[in-house]
């Protein structure tokens, strides 16, 4: 068996030998665990490698933000950004006058609208996801209903010759010289 993610080419000189006493212990008869098999593979090295590689892509991707990412041109493209925004803002609005008038306190309704601004744009961001996800999984359920209905059109009908006789036949001279409609 070749694993995928080493580094050595498959051939017959790169192969190690197995070890004998675990074919031995094996045809014998005896219990053996995996703790006391040898490794197959250098472990170390490869995860090395692999901290190595997920360095590289989490410094790639911190090379490709840019502040032009975070600008209002970019923030509005975001499905479900003005929905939320919408949603706490209200929330802000309204939280922050009911909190004025009651208590009479700006700083405690601004603190309140704060809450509510954030609070509601939670609200509307999982609630526009939701409908998102919904919508998506009806429209591919939809998609695999048309994928799986037979479509009748590809198979032409076989038409039988006897049937297309007696059509023929079913007219006759004297049906064929009268209107189709009738006065009294």
């Amino acid at each position: 068996m070749v694993w995928p993610f080493s580094r050595r080419q498959n051939g017959s000189q790169d192969r190690e030998p197995e070890a004998g006493p675990e074919i031995n212990s094996k045809a014998s008869g005896k219990k053996y665990l995996l703790e006391d098999t040898k490794p197959r593979f250098a472990n170390e090295s490869q995860s090395q490698y692999a901290n190595a590689q997920e360095q590289a892509t989490l410094r790639k991707a911190w090379e490709t933000v840019d502040w032009q990412d975070f600008s209002f041109e970019r923030l509005v493209r975001i499905p479900c950004f003005r929905d939320a925004g919408m949603t706490g803002f209200t929330s802000m609005f309204v939280l922050g006058s009911v909190m004025f008038l009651y208590h009479k306190n700006p700083s405690k309704a601004a603190n309140w609208s704060v809450g509510g601004l954030m609070l509601g744009s939670i609200v509307g961001w999982e609630q526009c996801r939701l409908r998102r996800k919904n919508s998506f999984h009806t429209a591919q359920m939809a998609k695999s209903t048309v994928a799986a209905k037979e479509k009748p059109m590809l198979h032409t009908p076989v038409n039988d010759d006897r049937v297309k006789k007696e059509w023929e036949g079913h007219t006759s001279a004297s049906t064929a010289k009268k209107p189709w409609y009738k006065f009294w």
